[in-house]
């Protein structure tokens, strides 16, 4: 038996059905198809690696639920950390800062994207006094992109470049007035810089904080200054850098000493305090530690210049600042300087 249509043709209840099944299965995979690509752009996770998210002081903490293929973890692009096939219940540290893209890609030779994350709520990032991105930036201001509006204003002429700030050695500096937001002191913090000196043979100031007696600063002495430890330095070496914690007034006791580096050579340092202890990072590497207790509290920032007189202004570069509410670890320091390389 047939079924006439309106031009005569007609069609079997079978071949009908089969029409029928075929249209379902194709706006099906259409469906499928557009679905799976919806998540992907969101950051779902896949069958073959699946995480749980925690925030940390440092960034988001994450803990594969399920892998099924070696992946890289990268951070805007770069591999901040690994997860090899079956590694379920491991975690690793990711140090996530406003804006930043998250992805987790297999290490296979297909290199497929997994995870595609966009980092952009409060609940996803470290916990952040200041964040400074120094690259293509325009106009008189430095602005922070911690959420807190500790905004900074040009002094000088520093130049914008590609990826950094361009500080010339004579009068160049940023200023960041009432550094006291959200608070006004702390017992613990880090701060880390990615910068390059085109100059060794002066003191150089990298940043400095100071409210009162209270001083922290990053900065950089020549090998031949009288402070630098002997054997510090090495033979071609113009300088080292200094991480400094005091309360005493500005005699900057408790300075201490990474290890001797050329001009010219572009680092990550890192410094952080527990309260109890200061200790120094170079590229990820412990340099020093010293002894000081105290909370410091939390006034006027300045970027490329000595806070108290008008000299040792940065003949350089500076690609990122990073402070931060707490207080590092080994791993943390490692995986934050991966990040800022």
């Amino acid at each position: 038996m047939t079924l006439a249509t309106g031009d005569d043709r007609a069609v079997t209840p079978v071949v009908g059905n089969v029409l029928l099944v075929g249209v379902a299965i194709v706006i099906g995979v259409v469906l499928v198809t557009l679905s799976l690509t919806f998540l992907d752009g969101v950051g779902a996770p896949t069958a073959e690696a699946s995480f749980e998210y925690e925030q940390t002081p440092v960034g988001l903490r994450m803990t594969a639920t399920a892998i099924g293929t070696d992946v890289s973890v990268q951070l805007n692009g770069r591999p901040v950390a690994t997860f090899d096939e079956g590694s379920a219940g491991k975690s690793v540290l990711v140090p996530t800062a406003p804006g930043d893209r998250l992805a987790v890609v297999s290490r296979d030779g297909e290199q497929s994207v997994l995870v595609d994350r966009a980092i952009d709520d409060r609940e996803e990032i470290g916990n952040f006094i200041a964040y400074y991105t120094f690259g293509a930036g325009s106009g008189p201001t430095l602005v922070d992109r911690s959420g807190n509006g500790n905004d900074g204003a040009l002094q000088g002429d520093p130049a914008w470049q590609a990826r950094s700030l361009a500080f010339d050695g004579s009068g160049d500096y940023v200023a960041v007035d009432d550094f006291d937001t959200p608070v006004d002191s702390v017992d613990q913090f880090t701060v880390a810089v990615t910068y390059r000196t085109d100059d060794g043979s002066q003191k150089q100031e990298l940043l400095e904080h100071k409210s009162a007696d209270d001083n922290w600063l990053v900065e950089l002495k020549p090998c031949s200054n009288a402070q630098v430890p002997s054997g510090t330095c090495s033979a071609g070496d113009d300088y080292s850098p200094v991480f400094s914690v005091d309360k005493a007034g500005g005699n900057q006791d408790e300075q201490i000493f990474g290890t001797g580096t050329q001009a010219g050579t572009r680092q990550v340092l890192v410094g952080t305090f527990d309260g109890s202890e200061h200790t120094l990072y170079v590229d990820g590497e412990k340099a020093s530690t010293g002894d000081y207790s105290g909370e410091i509290s939390m006034g006027d920032l300045t970027i490329g210049k000595d806070v108290e007189f008008d000299g040792d202004y940065l003949d350089g570069e500076i690609d990122e600042i990073r402070l931060y509410y707490t207080a590092f670890d080994d791993e943390e320091v490692r995986v934050l300087t991966t990040a800022m390389e």
